[in-house]
């Protein structure tokens, strides 16, 4: 039997195989959401404890991503974001603009695919996370305010 293929799966399976606490953030989590919005990169909000960057860092080194295995989990803990690996590239971070873990994972939707479950962030938090001034994150809170109004439809 083979592993997921998707990157998302595959990060994420080896996030859940080590007991990572996170939650799928970024055009990632649009996707998710239903958008057809691409990107390169997969954003994680972890808990930011060591022990649980210790996983993270953990399971990304289990991919090769990056040097995942050189990272300290206490500077990955207390930094807002780390960047890992190139295909796929994942963003760790510890704030997605305002929101925190402790606020997003009771809230997160878990999707699954290739039969991996994914935590992702609600369509509020990824809203909330959106209002940086960027244009495309502009973009990103229209086509979410209606995915939010189809959902209530």
């Amino acid at each position: 039997m083979t592993g997921p293929e998707t990157r998302l799966a595959r990060v994420c399976a080896a996030l859940n195989r080590q007991g990572a606490a996170y939650v799928v953030f970024g055009a990632s989590a649009l996707q998710l959401w239903g958008s057809a919005r691409a990107t390169r990169d997969i954003d994680i909000l972890i808990k930011p404890t060591v022990e649980n960057a210790r996983r993270v860092l953990a399971a990304l080194a289990e991919l090769g991503l990056g040097l995942a295995g050189e990272w300290l989990a206490e500077e990955v803990a207390s930094k807002p974001v780390t960047v890992l690996g190139d295909t796929p590239r994942v963003d760790i971070l510890t704030v997605a603009w305002t929101v925190r873990y402790d606020e997003a994972a009771p809230a997160a939707a878990l999707f699954e695919i290739e039969g991996v479950e994914i935590p992702a962030a609600s369509i509020d938090h990824l809203i909330a996370s959106k209002r940086t001034g960027r244009l495309q994150d502009a973009a990103d809170i229209e086509i979410l305010e209606q995915i939010k109004r189809l959902r209530r439809a």
